[in-house]
This record gives structure tokens, sequence and C-alpha cells, in this order.
């Protein structure tokens, strides 16, 4: 069947001399793989299409229960203007688009979720300063969508020994829009975001293991 669905591309692999499989998060069909054939040769100018966290207008033909989909047209559906050029956010999408790659499923009718993500990076996008918490704050907000709502650091830490500092952060990353101040530190930062990351591990029975999380403590030290 031929489809109309937004894609969110979380990240690809060379395939062949001159084509790539992409990994893709669809409001429609979930996380899908798209073999997209040619893209690589010289004359092609497309690859910048399925550069991490791009938001594709996306035409695809779909077969259910295939391993790897086609694209017939695509398109950018909103155009970044700071995530692909500001070197901090760039490490903070390769973050994100890698945990998402590890969380998100190919069930069909995702919308909520995926506008939840839209929203997000279309607002992180827009951030000029105070964004060093935004990965923090959007997989806290992220949680709300798998039924597994962080609303405290008790459900982070189990521990009697209450960490007032930390406490305070964590409270202000749930309370706290994007735009919000929150005073915060690389070594604070590095803690929660291992808990969080822990705690999906646990509650979504994943083995989330990341090789992003060390470019993104080495940008924002």
């Amino acid at each position: 069947m031929i489809g109309k669905t937004k894609g969110l591309v979380l990240s690809y692999i060379k395939y062949g001399d001159t084509s790539i499989i992409c990994k893709i998060f669809t409001d429609s069909f979930g996380l899908q793989s798209y073999i997209i054939n040619g893209i690589r040769n010289s004359k092609s100018k497309n690859i910048a299409l399925y550069q991490p966290l791009n938001i594709l207008d996306m035409v695809v033909y779909h077969k259910k229960n295939s391993g790897v989909q086609r694209i017939k047209e695509a398109k950018l559906d909103v155009i970044y203007t700071s995530i692909h050029n500001d070197m901090k956010k760039v490490s903070v999408c390769f973050f994100l688009s890698e945990f998402l790659s590890k969380i998100l499923n190919n069930e069909s009718d995702q919308e909520d979720k995926f506008d939840f993500i839209q929203d997000s990076l279309i607002e992180f996008d827009r951030l000029n300063s105070r964004f060093s918490n935004f990965h923090i704050q959007f997989l806290i907000k992220l949680s709300k969508y798998y039924g597994i709502d962080i609303i405290s650091l008790d459900q982070l830490i189990v521990s009697n020994n209450t960490d007032k500092v930390l406490d305070d952060f964590v409270q202000k990353c749930i309370d706290e829009s994007y735009q919000g101040n929150i005073n915060s530190n690389n070594i604070l930062r590095n803690k929660v975001i291992n808990l969080i990351i822990e705690y999906f591990s646990i509650h979504l029975e994943l083995n989330i293991k990341l090789k992003s999380t060390d470019v993104l403590k080495e940008i924002f030290n």
C-alpha cells in the first residue's frame, strides 16, 4: 500500500555503493527501516534530508511485516535554524536519536508520541541559550508516553539519604518548561541522565547502552 506519513529521522547506515538504509520513526507506522537507493551518488543533494532528528513529510510504500520499506517521496516538513549548526545542539541530537532508536517500536498510530517529540524539537531549535538541561527534561516528559511518568526523584533512586541539591534539580526539570532557567552543572546532569536511562531500562525491560553519552558529557563540561 501507498501511505502518507510524517517521519522523524533517527540514523542511517550505508548500503552498497550509493544507497542507505535509514531508520525513521513515523506517526502512522511506528519505527521503520527504509532503503533509499542512489542517495549517495555524486549528483544527489538529498542526503541532507536524512540528518538525525529531521522531520519529513513522506509518501511511502508500506508492506506489513516487511523488514525494509521504500520511500516514494520525501521532503522536509520542519526547517531547523540551529539544531544542525550549533555543536552543543548537534551532540544533544545524536544522544536523543540514539536513545529514541533504543525505545521506539513499530506499532502503528503513534501520533501523540510523534507530536510530542516534534513539538519538543521545534522548541529546542528555537532556544538560544539555557538548553543544557533540555535532554533531561525531554526524557522526563517522554516517560509519560510510556505510562511510567517520572514525577519525583524517589522513582529514580533507591536510597534513604536525601540529596537536596539533586532532589531540587530533578524537581525543577519536572516542573519547569524547556525555557525555564534551571541551574545545574556537568556532574549533576551526568548523574541524573544516568538515573533516567536506568529507569527506562528497568521499566521497559531493555538494555539501553549508549555511545553518545560520553560525547554529551564532554561537550557540556
